[in-house]
């Protein structure tokens, strides 16, 4: 017999899933979304962001979209890749609870580069391959790199820089090289910006889906949103084998200062895919990017119109958000995206078209 969940009565709501007093829930089976067909051919990112109860026995109860950007390509996919999560449910004085939560799902492109001996040539082209480092390849290194670029109307990068790197260094190099040489379409804009994310492997190894970047979640600082400011922080993180951040300072800022407490905050509480030595997981030294935009992210106190429409200015009860995802359905599945437990808004790279 199927069971339905309804969404609770105007004026109620579920405890968040990380509500203070109580055993928070936690993932035990996040299987990727599969990445829809008809965006990875239409070159299509983008990201979903999901609220929904985790059930006393751990599975997904009622769900709903809350926004997605662009719209049409991957709520069903989101959605469908949700309900088959399973948690370890929350707990209240030993007894399991139902909570809700709140997360976002950011769908990417990537390539993989597979190493190769330095002596033969690149790929060539329009868009030749970024060469795998040889001091790595001997090393047994593999990492990946998220490139953001800015084309001219004549096709030409313009502007390169990294906006995730795993580990720091070679592969950041080797992939900026490449982006730089090459030429896309014209087009009648004087300007476009797109990402482009590279996974370093190496031949031999077990093949493995390119991994999680779960970052945490932060409310946006109340001068950004009064105000409308958006901004980045990059930052320079340090992690361990799991991945899990345990250090990070930063790099640069714009505006200087104004989102830097809220960078560190979700940093702190974030986890991104670890780099590998010969097939091992191990502890580096990352770049991360975040980027805030209050037009995008929710602002202290808005919640998600229940007729379905944007969010809504009110006060509500606090909603978590954990175990954020991104999946990449380009050349493999993928997961670049976002974990967020103890906040609840979360950041997001922004939805830029792959060229």
């Amino acid at each position: 017999m199927a069971l339905t969940m309804a969404p609770p009565a105007a004026g109620g709501a579920w405890v968040p899933c990380n509500a203070a007093g109580m055993f928070p829930a936690v993932a035990i089976e996040q299987t990727p979304p599969a990445f829809p067909e008809s965006a990875r051919l239409a070159g299509a990112e983008g990201s979903v962001e999901v609220a929904f109860t985790v059930l006393r026995d751990g599975r997904v109860g009622w769900a709903r979209i809350v926004h997605a950007e662009p719209s049409g390509f991957f709520e069903a996919a989101a959605l469908s890749g949700i309900r088959q999560w399973r948690f370890e449910p929350a707990r209240r004085d030993g007894e399991p609870i139902e909570c809700r939560v709140q997360t976002r799902l950011r769908f990417t492109l990537a390539d993989t580069i597979t190493a190769r001996i330095a002596s033969v040539s690149p790929v060539g082209g329009d868009q030749p391959a970024p060469v795998f480092p040889e001091a790595s390849r001997i090393a047994g290194i593999e990492g990946y790199v998220e490139v953001e670029f800015t084309v001219d109307a004549g096709g030409r990068i313009v502007e390169a820089g990294v906006n995730m790197a795993m580990p720091r260094g070679e592969f950041e190099t080797a992939a900026l090289a490449a982006v730089r040489q090459w030429r896309l379409p014209a087009a009648s804009v004087e300007r476009r910006s797109f990402t482009r994310r590279f996974e370093f492997t190496l031949p031999g190894q077990a093949a493995r889906a390119p991994g999680p970047a779960l970052l945490a979640a932060a409310s946006l600082p109340l001068e950004a949103c009064t105000r409308r400011i958006a901004g980045r922080v990059r930052l320079q993180v340090t992690t361990d084998t799991e991945g899990r951040i345990t250090g990070a300072r930063i790099l640069d800022a714009s505006p200087a200062k104004l989102f830097d407490a809220t960078a560190l905050a979700i940093a702190r509480n974030s986890r991104m895919a670890p780099a590998h030595r010969n097939g091992d997981p191990i502890a580096a030294t990352a770049l991360l990017t975040l980027r805030f935009d209050p037009d995008t992210a929710h602002c202290p106190g808005d919640r998600p119109d229940r007729d379905g429409g944007g969010p809504r200015r009110e006060p509500a009860p606090r909603v978590s958000a954990v175990d954020g995802c991104g999946y990449s359905g380009s050349r493999q599945p993928a997961c670049a995206g976002y974990h967020a437990p103890p906040f609840r808004n979360a950041p997001d790279h922004g939805a830029l078209r792959p060229p």
